[in-house]
C-alpha cells in the first residue's frame, strides 16, 4: 500500500497547486472583466435572447462529463473484476 499511498499524496500536491493557480486566474477575470464592463457599453448581440448563458453551458458540459467519467469507471472496474477473478481461478 506504500505505492498508493505516494501516489494519493502525489495526487493531492499536484490539485491543490491547480486550485491555487485556478484561483489567482479567476481572481485576475473578475478585476479585468468588471474593468472592461465599466469602460465598454453594453451591446445586445442577434438572438441573444435565444442562448444560453456561459453557466448554464459549463454545468451541462461538466454534467455530462461526468456521466461519461461514471460509465468508464464502472467499465474499468468490472473489467478489472474479471481479469482478479480469472487470475484468482487460475491460482487455486
Amino acid at each position: 500500500m506504500a505505492v498508493l499511498d505516494s501516489i494519493r499524496e502525489v495526487q493531492d500536491r499536484t490539485l491543490e497547486q491547480m486550485k491555487t493557480a485556478q484561483e489567482q486566474f479567476v481572481s485576475m477575470n473578475e478585476r479585468v472583466a468588471e474593468a472592461w464592463l465599466a469602460a465598454v457599453p453594453a451591446v445586445a448581440g442577434p438572438f441573444a435572447e435565444y442562448l444560453p448563458k456561459p453557466t448554464e453551458m459549463i454545468d451541462t458540459y461538466f454534467g455530462f462529463l461526468g456521466r461519461v467519467h461514471e460509465a468508464n469507471k464502472d467499465c474499468a472496474a468490472r473489467i478489472a473484476a474479471a481479469w482478479e477473478r480469472a487470475s484468482e481461478d487460475a491460482q487455486a
